[in-house]
């Protein structure tokens, strides 16, 4: 693992892991969340994509503007839903300096899908539903 100061490193992309299935409209829900919750913080979300974990459920790429430090982005992603147990990990990798604290595991071959993005706004449904 490559060591430095990973908390002063900047972050512009959000990794939460959701154990779980949902439909469409929770998901629906779930992206509103993510923008509310990233714009309390003063973080603008440019996109979210998402695709199969490897193991269960589904893992969210939220890109975000402008870039901030590991702590707050592992804080935003625990707020957001992330496995806790995840961010524990994320916490100690932070902690020690490892430069690749945020990783997922896709399963192999598998794509990641835009579900929202600042251009087109929610995919699958109206802004205003």
């Amino acid at each position: 693992m490559s060591r430095g100061n990973a908390s002063s490193r900047l972050v512009d992309e959000l990794k939460i892991d959701k154990d779980c299935f949902v439909d469409e409209a929770w998901e629906t829900d779930y992206v509103r969340q993510i923008l509310s919750t990233c714009q309390r913080r003063g973080v603008r979300v440019l996109s979210i994509k998402k695709c199969d974990s490897r193991r269960k459920g589904v893992h969210y790429y939220v890109k975000i503007k402008p870039p901030i430090d590991a702590n707050l982005a592992n804080e935003l992603q625990w707020l957001l839903g992330d496995d806790c147990l995840r961010v524990d990990v994320n916490r100690a990798r932070i902690g020690s300096g490892c430069k690749e604290w945020n990783k997922l595991f896709e399963k192999v071959g598998a794509r990641l899908r835009t579900i929202y993005s600042v251009r087109f706004g929610v995919r699958g449904r109206s802004r205003g539903s």
